[in-house]
């Protein structure tokens, strides 16, 4: 009888054909044998298909999509599909390091109250060198929920899920970008997780990425997630307040003052909500408002008097300085 996998990679594929061998590779080329590849075509009209047969591996299952379904329908058929006691998702365009899964399934195994544990990311570009940026995630994993709170901490290439806790979830129709980001801040209500401190996957940027081919879609997604988790921490956010939350997630330029003063409520409000509440650990999120807080004030331009005086005013600059170790930036 043939021994099931322990690990269930899924990979969702839509005309990746440039960079889909790269990814299978990287996959089936692990220290970790022990795995399937669940891919799954999602109507690809390029050579995709051509790509995948190619490969003769036998952990290696190969699904069809009957038409272009999207990657919410891709990844759910994915997980119902899948046979191991952890679960991966890696994009066709991304390249994972050969010790990832290894290394993460240890991980996991001697941390069981973690639900799944991603890791730090370089950038690639198109012919798959490396370029300057990338993601070095080292916040604690005790705040990393008051970060998403603010902003995705995760990426999907890096992740690997225990089976027992992702299987309880799905990816949320209507969300084809950012359906990431809400099923992680969805578990971590549960559970715990972490990125481990290495570089174990190369992202890629190109001009087919859907984060930038459908940015103004992604943001209004992104709006949604975060009006959820505000929901959930007993604010029923205005427009005109996750206008003020955007903002502050992607560090915006501000020149109003008035604008100025308003973040300034907005993020004691959420302090104030979550001493109520008590959704996040306090210090924590107190620690990620006072850096948010810390940035506006950077972005402030041009700098002028009344705009140090807010900023300055603050309780949260107020909090800093008395702090006499400073805040690490560890976000």
């Amino acid at each position: 009888m043939k021994t099931p996998p322990l690990l269930s990679v899924i990979m969702p594929v839509y005309n990746a054909e440039k960079f889909l061998s790269d990814a299978m590779k990287s996959v089936l080329g692990q220290s970790f044998y022990n795995l399937e590849l669940i891919i799954i075509n999602d109507g690809s009209t390029d050579k995709s298909e051509l790509v995948i047969q190619s490969f003769s591996d036998e952990r290696i299952r190969y699904f069809k999509n009957e038409e272009n379904s999207g990657i919410v329908y891709s990844r759910n058929r994915g997980l119902k599909l899948a046979n191991g006691d952890f679960i991966g998702m890696v994009d066709a365009d991304d390249i994972v390091y050969p010790e990832k899964f290894e290394k993460q399934i240890e991980f996991l195994k001697q941390n069981p109250d973690y639900g799944f544990v991603g890791s730090w990311a370089r950038f690639i570009d198109e012919k798959g060198k490396k370029i300057p940026g990338g993601w070095k995630l080292k916040a604690l994993p005790e705040k990393i929920p008051a970060i998403m709170l603010f902003k995705n901490y995760f990426l999907q290439s890096a992740v690997v899920y225990q089976k027992d806790c992702v299987k309880d979830f799905s990816f949320t129709n209507g969300f084809e970008i950012g359906e990431d980001y809400l099923i992680w801040y969805q578990i971590l209500k549960k559970y715990k997780a972490w990125n481990l401190p290495e570089y174990m996957v190369d992202y890629r940027m190109h001009q087919h990425n859907i984060t930038i081919k459908q940015k103004e879609k992604g943001n209004e997604l992104e709006r949604e997630i975060f009006r959820i988790q505000f929901k959930d921490l007993g604010i029923e956010a205005t427009d005109e307040e996750l206008d003020l939350h955007m903002k502050i997630r992607y560090a915006d330029a501000i020149s109003s003052i008035e604008t100025l003063i308003e973040i300034d409520k907005w993020l004691k409000k959420i302090v104030h909500f979550n001493d109520l509440n008590k959704v996040y650990d306090k210090k924590y999120l107190h620690e990620v408002v006072t850096n948010r807080w810390l940035k506006v004030c950077s972005k402030f331009r041009p700098v002028s008097l009344s705009a140090a005086r807010v900023c300055l005013g603050s309780k949260f600059f107020s909090t800093f300085i008395m702090n006499r170790n400073p805040l690490k930036r560890r976000e």
